[in-house]
Protein backbone atom coordinates (compact mmCIF):
# COMPACT_ATOMS: atom_id res chain seq x y z
CA UNK A 1 0.00 0.00 0.00
CA UNK A 2 2.09 2.74 -1.46
CA UNK A 3 1.64 5.70 0.92
CA UNK A 4 -1.71 5.75 2.50
CA UNK A 5 -1.25 5.51 6.61
CA UNK A 6 -4.06 3.78 8.73
CA UNK A 7 -5.75 7.10 9.93
CA UNK A 8 -6.20 7.93 6.01
CA UNK A 9 -7.76 4.90 5.49
CA UNK A 10 -9.49 4.93 8.35
CA UNK A 11 -10.93 8.64 6.94
CA UNK A 12 -11.61 7.57 3.51
CA UNK A 13 -13.33 4.42 4.25
CA UNK A 14 -15.93 6.83 6.57
CA UNK A 15 -16.16 8.90 3.29
CA UNK A 16 -17.41 5.58 1.10
CA UNK A 17 -19.06 4.12 4.33
CA UNK A 18 -22.48 6.76 4.09
CA UNK A 19 -24.56 4.84 6.10
CA UNK A 20 -22.29 3.82 8.80
CA UNK A 21 -22.69 0.53 9.31
CA UNK A 22 -18.96 -0.63 8.59
CA UNK A 23 -19.73 -1.90 4.84
CA UNK A 24 -18.92 -0.46 1.49
CA UNK A 25 -21.85 -1.41 -0.76
CA UNK A 26 -21.63 -0.90 -4.09
CA UNK A 27 -24.03 2.02 -4.32
CA UNK A 28 -22.32 3.86 -1.33
CA UNK A 29 -18.67 3.27 -3.92
CA UNK A 30 -21.06 4.35 -6.97
CA UNK A 31 -22.49 7.33 -4.92
CA UNK A 32 -19.28 8.89 -3.72
CA UNK A 33 -17.49 8.79 -7.23
CA UNK A 34 -20.58 10.74 -8.27
CA UNK A 35 -20.44 13.13 -5.95
CA UNK A 36 -16.55 13.88 -6.25
CA UNK A 37 -17.59 14.33 -9.97
CA UNK A 38 -16.60 10.96 -11.61
CA UNK A 39 -19.09 8.33 -13.04
CA UNK A 40 -18.83 4.31 -12.30
CA UNK A 41 -20.92 2.13 -14.02
CA UNK A 42 -22.38 -0.85 -11.88
CA UNK A 43 -20.76 -3.06 -13.72
CA UNK A 44 -17.36 -1.11 -12.88
CA UNK A 45 -18.87 -0.85 -9.28
CA UNK A 46 -19.37 -4.48 -8.72
CA UNK A 47 -15.88 -5.33 -10.03
CA UNK A 48 -14.06 -3.20 -7.77
CA UNK A 49 -16.42 -4.46 -5.03
CA UNK A 50 -15.22 -7.93 -6.07
CA UNK A 51 -11.79 -7.71 -6.11
CA UNK A 52 -11.39 -6.39 -2.90
CA UNK A 53 -14.43 -8.63 -1.18
CA UNK A 54 -12.46 -11.57 0.55
CA UNK A 55 -15.47 -12.99 2.24
CA UNK A 56 -18.25 -12.83 -0.73
CA UNK A 57 -20.39 -10.60 1.49
CA UNK A 58 -20.86 -8.09 -1.64
CA UNK A 59 -19.86 -5.51 0.37
CA UNK A 60 -16.14 -4.37 1.64
CA UNK A 61 -15.24 -4.22 5.60
CA UNK A 62 -12.36 -1.88 6.42
CA UNK A 63 -10.53 -4.93 6.81
CA UNK A 64 -10.73 -5.31 2.66
CA UNK A 65 -10.61 -1.77 1.73
CA UNK A 66 -6.87 -1.22 1.70
CA UNK A 67 -7.19 -3.21 -1.78
CA UNK A 68 -10.14 -1.41 -2.91
CA UNK A 69 -8.22 1.96 -2.05
CA UNK A 70 -5.03 0.66 -4.12
CA UNK A 71 -7.21 -0.22 -6.89
CA UNK A 72 -9.16 2.89 -7.12
CA UNK A 73 -5.71 5.32 -7.09
CA UNK A 74 -2.86 2.36 -7.97
CA UNK A 75 0.64 4.01 -9.16
CA UNK A 76 -0.19 7.39 -9.39
CA UNK A 77 -0.73 7.63 -5.61
CA UNK A 78 2.52 9.12 -5.07
CA UNK A 79 2.16 11.82 -7.58
CA UNK A 80 -0.88 12.93 -5.82
CA UNK A 81 0.57 13.31 -2.37
CA UNK A 82 3.40 15.33 -3.47
CA UNK A 83 0.79 17.79 -4.79
CA UNK A 84 -0.93 17.40 -1.80
CA UNK A 85 1.90 18.42 0.29
CA UNK A 86 2.55 21.48 -1.87
CA UNK A 87 -0.86 22.90 -0.91
CA UNK A 88 -0.51 21.73 2.93
CA UNK A 89 1.86 24.34 3.47
CA UNK A 90 1.67 24.11 7.08
CA UNK A 91 2.30 20.17 6.81
CA UNK A 92 -1.12 19.48 9.26
CA UNK A 93 -2.52 17.13 6.84
CA UNK A 94 -5.35 19.38 5.59
CA UNK A 95 -5.77 22.00 3.06
CA UNK A 96 -7.71 25.20 4.36
CA UNK A 97 -8.93 27.77 2.58
CA UNK A 98 -6.38 29.98 3.69
CA UNK A 99 -3.52 27.73 2.26
CA UNK A 100 -6.30 27.54 -1.05
CA UNK A 101 -6.08 31.27 -0.83
CA UNK A 102 -2.24 31.61 -0.93
CA UNK A 103 -2.51 29.09 -4.10
CA UNK A 104 -4.98 31.04 -5.79
CA UNK A 105 -3.32 34.59 -5.30
CA UNK A 106 0.14 33.62 -6.78
CA UNK A 107 -1.92 32.68 -9.89
CA UNK A 108 -5.34 33.91 -10.30
CA UNK A 109 -7.14 37.17 -10.60
CA UNK A 110 -10.65 38.34 -9.09
CA UNK A 111 -12.18 37.21 -6.24
CA UNK A 112 -9.56 35.00 -4.65
CA UNK A 113 -11.40 34.00 -1.52
CA UNK A 114 -14.41 33.18 -3.54
CA UNK A 115 -12.16 31.42 -5.64
CA UNK A 116 -10.58 29.68 -2.41
CA UNK A 117 -13.55 28.71 -1.31
CA UNK A 118 -15.33 27.19 -4.20
CA UNK A 119 -12.50 25.27 -4.61
CA UNK A 120 -12.25 24.09 -1.13
CA UNK A 121 -16.14 23.46 -1.69
CA UNK A 122 -15.43 21.10 -4.55
CA UNK A 123 -12.32 19.11 -2.37
CA UNK A 124 -14.23 19.22 0.89
CA UNK A 125 -16.15 15.77 0.36
CA UNK A 126 -17.20 15.29 4.40
CA UNK A 127 -17.76 19.34 4.30
CA UNK A 128 -15.68 20.21 7.40
CA UNK A 129 -14.36 23.32 6.04
CA UNK A 130 -10.47 21.70 5.01
CA UNK A 131 -9.52 18.90 3.04
CA UNK A 132 -7.81 16.15 3.91
CA UNK A 133 -5.60 13.78 1.59
CA UNK A 134 -8.19 10.96 1.30
CA UNK A 135 -10.57 13.36 -0.08
CA UNK A 136 -8.14 14.97 -2.31
CA UNK A 137 -7.39 12.24 -3.74
CA UNK A 138 -10.67 11.34 -4.16
CA UNK A 139 -11.28 14.67 -6.14
CA UNK A 140 -7.67 14.19 -8.10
Amino acid sequence: MAGASEAELREAFKLFDADGDGVITIDELKTLISKVGGDMSEVEAKALIGQADKDQNKGIDFSEFAKLWEALHGEGEAAVRTEFAKLDSDNSGFITKDEMLAVIAAGFTGDKMEEAKAAIDKLDVDKDGKVSYPEFILVM
